[in-house]
């Protein structure tokens, strides 16, 4: 047997008494590897995939190209959460927790980025060890560093396992055999391996269009300032190549004399600053996410702002879908937006007076590389910037790749909300996870990039930025290829338009919806069925155990912790029972006979019969007591409710948080 791949590093008094040191396992004769689950990349979303169904009882690995797990959050280095506040449940509110209770041991603020005063922010380096601790829990995950897949094995249009090879010194060429694997890889690599049909920009497999666009890619860079003075080997040498033309976008966006936010344009040093800020425990100032006469004290912030790539006006074409589709195409791209952010540092440090600024020393960073520039030999990054290059993250921010064509596919319509309501228009009964966003699409706005197939046009695009017009649903037919078994969806990989790729491509999404991939592994082990088959609802009631809110009517008088949970969100996503305000669904009123006939008759179904005979009476608009209701579920069923009797309640009336609650589990015995 291999041995196991993952050990602790316990340093007293350090972020290291939490950092998870991962190995690759050891080389064996047994080069194949037999798992419940394979999860290939490892980032936000395949983190949380492997964690929710290692927490089910599934073994799991994942397979990480880079030698960083947490993805676009981490490796990409965007870990100012995009967080609009009310999808903080499941695993992504136990995430932001641990970050908070990372850092508040320190006395440190998270809540200091995007300008605002309820946000959330980690350092890369951090993030990826609070990743890695969870995963480590479960005691089912094994992590496999430096290594990419290259074939998908097929049977009868399923996948039943993978080969990969070494894309790091410590990778290996090994095979791996499961009954379920989830893409959640940055691009979608693992799809057209498999033969399933995808979408990339406007255009489907087999017929991908050159000239379609994706979004645009940033090479993100943390940055910090060295308050005893810059190192002299973090001091850019001089502007790399092509700093004049990229200069003058820069100054657009920010100057030493800008406007403070919300302004406009260009914007003061302290704004942007305040966009992508991130903690430092070493800095003895607070600062306050929506306060601007702090900003001036951060001192770790992102640079992803003025950097986009190819960064070009929404008037003209953007990034070809040759950067998803061809792999040394998407090499010199990434170069040329490494080459862009290397301009902003120099920028930074001798335009806008930050002497004292470089980049980030301490996340971790040097190690893999996607763009190969350390041999490649690009004029846009000669030998003389290596030292800066170093700390730059292992692969940039990737809004846009590969999407399956699912049994259904979201598209705008399917997600517009009505701000009054809070949520989307559209409920889905198969609702898996919760998106708060709006869409956001950077670059490529042009008509002829949209997918007119879908009913999208440029004329649907949103024109202004709005932070909330409430929640959205992504249901279970947008994790399932159209055609081919075995393979889940997860990370930007699910069937949405582009449009939607702009709301559904963020940290906190992402998460959501990679629990909902595990999830849906997890049931498909379970039950032994293909993941298309199994039983939507028994996915539903593990993500709502594991403490997700996943109905698109969120109710504030109910938590994880209470009995009421699961089954107020029942009677949300099966337009059971209507709540009884915008976010108040009545756990403690009184419900009428009539009522709770139309409730268990919807829960019974068939097996009905003779319940309105029990229930006859010539009130129907009167309340039954507790007691009334044990005798009536009793007769229906032949078992007591899920709320004991309590004598000192017996005659008091029933509740309708009680009555949704054992209806609820009579739905899950139809």
């Amino acid at each position: 047997m291999f041995s196991h791949l993952m050990r602790f590093a316990a340093i007293k008094g350090s972020l290291a008494a939490y950092i998870l040191l991962i190995f690759l396992c050891e080389a064996s004769s047994a080069e194949t590897r037999r798992y419940d689950l394979v999860v290939v990349g490892g980032g936000t979303g395949g983190c949380m995939a492997a964690i929710q169904a290692g927490r089910s009882g599934l073994s799991a690995a994942i397979v990480e190209r880079s030698d960083f797990i947490g993805g676009q959050m981490t490796g990409a280095a965007v870990s100012t959460m995009d967080d609009v506040g009310r999808t903080r449940t499941g695993l992504y509110g136990e995430f932001i927790d641990r970050v908070r209770d990372y850092y508040a041991e320190s006395g440190t603020a998270t809540n200091i980025c995007l300008w605002g005063g309820d946000t959330i922010a980690a350092e890369p380096s951090a993030a990826r060890d609070i990743l890695g601790q969870m995963v480590a829990e479960t005691g089912r995950v094994d992590i496999y560093l430096n290594t990419h897949v290259e074939e998908a094995i097929m049977s009868g249009g399923r996948i039943t396992g993978i080969r990969t090879a070494p894309s790091g010194e410590e990778g290996k060429e090994m095979t791996f055999e499961s009954g379920v694997f989830i893409d959640a890889t940055e691009h979608g690599d693992l799809i057209p391996l498999t033969g399933a049909k995808y979408r990339v920009g406007n255009s489907m497999s087999p017929k991908i269009d050159p000239d379609a666009n994706v979004q645009d890619i940033t090479y993100v860079a943390v940055v910090r300032r060295y308050p005893n003075g810059l190192p002299d080997d973090l001091r850019m040498p001089g502007p790399p190549p092509g700093y004049r033309e990229h200069a003058a976008k820069f100054r657009g966006v920010v100057t030493k004399d800008g406007s403070t936010w919300p302004g406009s344009y260009p914007f003061d040093v302290p704004s942007h600053n305040a966009y992508r800020a991130l903690p430092d425990t070493g800095n003895p100032h607070l600062i306050i996410g929506d306060d601007s006469s702090t900003w001036q004290f951060i001192t770790r912030t992102c640079i992803n702002w003025a950097n986009d790539y190819p960064g070009r006006p929404s008037g003209e074409p953007g990034l070809s879908v040759l950067y998803i589709e061809d792999p040394e195409y998407r090499k010199k791209a990434e170069r040329e937006a490494m080459n862009r952010t290397l301009a902003f540092i120099w920028y930074m440090q001798n335009e806008l007076g930050m002497t004292d600024w470089s980049v980030d020393d301490g996340q971790g960073y040097g190690g893999y590389f996607s763009n190969d520039w350390e041999t490649a030999d690009d004029p846009l990054l000669p030998p003389e910037f290596a030292n800066i290059l170093r700390h730059l993250p292992p692969f940039p921010y990737v809004r846009e790749g590969r999407r399956i064509v699912g049994i259904d596919t979201l598209t705008d319509a399917d997600i517009s909300r009505d701000v009054t309501m809070g949520r989307a228009y559209r409920n889905y009964s198969s609702g898996l996870a919760l998106g708060e966003y709006p869409v956001d699409v950077h670059g490529s706005h042009l008509d002829r990039f949209m997918e007119r197939d879908l009913g999208e046009t440029s004329a649907s695009f949103p024109r202004t930025w709005v932070g909330s017009q409430g929640v959205f649903q992504v249901p279970f037919e947008a994790f399932i290829p159209e055609d081919i078994d075995g393979l889940i969806a997860a990370e930007k990989n699910i069937s949405v338009s582009r449009m939607v790729n702009g709301a559904i491509r963020l940290q906190p999404i992402t998460m959501h919806t990679g629990q909902a991939a595990g999830a849906i592994a997890a049931e498909a082990v379970r039950s032994g069925l293909r993941p298309r088959s199994v039983n939507v609802m028994n996915v539903q009631r593990a993500l709502m155990a594991s403490g997700s809110w996943i109905a698109a009517d969120i109710c504030e008088d109910t938590s994880p912790d209470d009995r009421y949970w699961s089954g107020v969100q029942w009677a949300s996503l099966y337009e059971v029972m209507p709540k009884i305000s915008k976010r108040q669904f009545g756990v403690s009123m009184p419900i009428k006979k009539e009522e709770l006939a139309l409730l268990l008759e919807t829960a019974l179904g068939d097996n009905a019969a003779g319940l309105r005979s029990l229930l006859s009476s010539d009130d129907d608009d009167k309340f039954i007591t507790n007691r009334e209701f044990h005798s009536l579920f009793q007769s229906l069923t032949g078992i007591n409710p899920p709320t004991p009797l309590d004598k000192s309640e017996a005659d008091l009336t029933l509740k309708r948080g009680d009555a949704i609650s054992a209806a609820f589990m009579l739905s899950l015995s139809k």
